[in-house]
């Protein structure tokens, strides 16, 4: 199994209601492999955050040892002290990001993941490549919308606990019916 390094970031410009998020992705000696980034319109930074660890996981086609470094404890935490895990157990549909959350446990399952956390804005050069790379997407011209946001904002709570709705096998949304409202396999 390949080891990797990934520091993610993500940023929000409030102006510009737009963000972005970044992956620098290095092999286990350290050697820059790849940067992967993209900026989204209506978003969040929090969204951003989350959507770097998705995307740095999606990356890697084989069963991987990946150890990725953020600033943002909110992702860290979530991750390393199982709590992605508790909220889907106990069914805690009220946490958000959960589109991206889902993705990512997942991929937990098919890759070997460590997180670190490490201080921002200090001396980790990687992790201060992925922060300009993310503030850079988050500026960048014709962004596409974040297709998931309002889903997340105004959908998620109302789709998962409404009595129409039901989980079968952990993997699907189905309404009273049995139609498929959203697949999480």
């Amino acid at each position: 199994m390949n080891k990797y390094f990934c520091y993610t970031d993500g940023s929000y410009k409030e102006s510009k209601h737009a963000g972005g998020w970044a992956s620098i992705i290095c092999d286990e000696n350290g050697n820059l492999i790849d940067c992967i980034y993209q900026g989204l319109l209506h978003t969040t930074n929090n969204r951003m955050e989350v959507l770097a660890v998705l995307e740095t996981l999606q990356y890697f086609k084989e069963p991987s040892d990946i150890t990725i470094i953020s600033d943002s404890q909110y992702v860290v935490n979530t991750i390393k002290d199982g709590w992605l895990e508790k909220w889907f157990y106990a069914k805690d549909y009220t946490k958000q990001n959960l589109d991206i959350w889902y993705d990512i446990l997942n991929l937990l399952d098919f890759h070997k993941v460590t997180m670190e956390w490490t201080k921002g804005h200090s001396n980790n050069k990687f992790n201060n490549m992925a922060d300009e790379l993310a503030q850079f997407a988050a500026n960048c011209l014709n962004l596409k919308e974040d297709e998931y946001f309002n889903k997340s904002k105004e959908g998620w709570e109302s789709l998962v606990s409404e009595s129409k709705t039901q989980w079968s096998n952990g993997a699907d949304v189905r309404s009273e019916n049995g139609e498929i409202l959203y697949s999480l396999g």
